[in-house]
């Protein structure tokens, strides 16, 4: 252990343990007295406690590390720790409670997505179908929820990215996974205490225009930046990745375009909108549940906008939840939704011959067919 490593077990020495312990996916210091975490999707207070001293200096020797300033003239810190872990921090008096420190775990090699199968957070069917669609170099945006495990299953989807690309990731706190062997892994930086040198998504975005992608991946769109990375989508750059946050496929599009606007451009909203829906060819939609399952809930297609410039989504796949038990665990299936992708002859042409209208049916796998789904009408 690194003499960094030492000194960080010294300072976060209360909740080291759960540091080290493989179950645990996240913890939630809310001040001094108060300390969470989470496992398996659902949230424990455990009974660790820090100083309100132990606990702001262990949130500064992070941010040492880490090459960035906490101070109370810059009371937030968004940056990740040298194993890949994600940590913000929030000082007193805008945390009211004392301290407030996030960090959420770095899991060496991830998830795959037979183990997601195995799971139950997607049908064999789901993955291929997304699969087909990175292959086919299809623009692809998923989405969900705060803690739905956007993140990791962007890391999956791009598992199916050839290895012989070139691929391009942007972020502001580096959290992809990647193993493909070309790759140009590019981070954002804060501008120092007087607001200079700092380099924003948008920034990275175009550079990364610039040194040739096959694919351009960015952890999460949150910002003006947006548009840019729907002109790029709109521009050649097939296959074209990011997160955001939204619920449904068709929020995603609402979002993309709240953001989009963010850039300050003179444009009609129905211009905006086109740009939205022709960048944006699959969504995918994941989400956490009351029983702290996560799970893929919709793969969507999206069309062009209808007559009324209103967005148009028609959903392939969807999570079909059934009921609750008693013990609060939801019950449902993966399935088909019946309706067949306006790209199914580009999958045709491209080998995937299994991909005929069958093959989009709940009836071929003895499944009963969704009642709520979106139609593209």
């Amino acid at each position: 252990m690194d003499i960094y490593s030492e000194s960080l077990k010294s300072f976060l020495e209360p909740v080291w343990r759960y540091v080290e312990d493989e179950r645990i996916s996240e913890i939630l210091i809310n001040g001094p007295d108060s300390v969470w975490v989470e496992m398996k999707g659902k949230l424990y207070k455990t009974k660790s406690k820090f100083t309100a001293n132990g606990l702001l200096a262990a949130a500064r020797n992070m941010a040492q590390y880490c090459g960035r300033v906490i101070t109370d003239e810059k009371p937030r810190l968004d940056a990740r720790l040298p194993d890949g872990s994600r940590i913000h921090v929030v000082l007193p008096p805008i945390a009211r409670c004392g301290t407030i420190v996030s960090i959420r775990k770095f899991f060496p090699g991830g998830l795959t997505i037979d183990q997601m199968v195995e799971f139950g957070s997607i049908s064999a069917e789901m993955a291929h179908f997304v699969e087909a669609c990175v292959l086919v170099k299809q623009n692809i945006v998923v989405s969900g929820g705060t803690g739905s495990g956007k993140t990791t299953l962007l890391n999956v989807v791009s598992t199916f990215v050839p290895n012989d690309e070139r691929i391009i990731t942007i972020e502001d706190s580096a959290e992809l996974q990647l193993h493909q062997e070309h790759l140009v892994p590019l981070e954002s930086r804060p501008p120092d205490e007087k607001g200079r040198f700092g380099v924003n998504m948008g920034d990275l975005l175009h550079s990364s225009l610039r040194l040739r992608p096959d694919r351009i991946i960015i952890g999460e769109v949150r910002g003006g930046e947006a548009f840019d990375l729907l002109q790029a989508m709109n521009t050649g750059h097939g296959g074209s990745m990011c997160t955001t946050h939204a619920n449904t496929p068709k929020e995603t599009l609402s979002r993309l375009e709240s953001l989009a606007l963010m850039s300050g451009i003179e444009l009609p909203l129905v211009a905006v909108r086109s740009q939205v829906a022709a960048a944006i060819q699959v969504v995918v939609s994941c989400a956490r549940f009351s029983d702290g399952s996560r799970k893929v809930t919709h793969v969507s297609e999206i069309l062009p906008l209808n007559e009324k410039g209103d967005y148009r989504v028609q959903d392939i796949f969807i999570f079909n939840q059934t009921h609750r038990d008693e013990n609060g665990k939801i019950h449902g299936y993966h399935t088909p939704t019946g309706i067949v992708p306006r790209l199914q002859k580009k999958l045709l042409t491209n080998g995937f011959e299994d991909m005929v209208d069958d093959f989009f049916r709940p009836e071929s796998y003895g499944l009963v067919p969704p009642t709520y789904f979106e139609t593209g009408n």
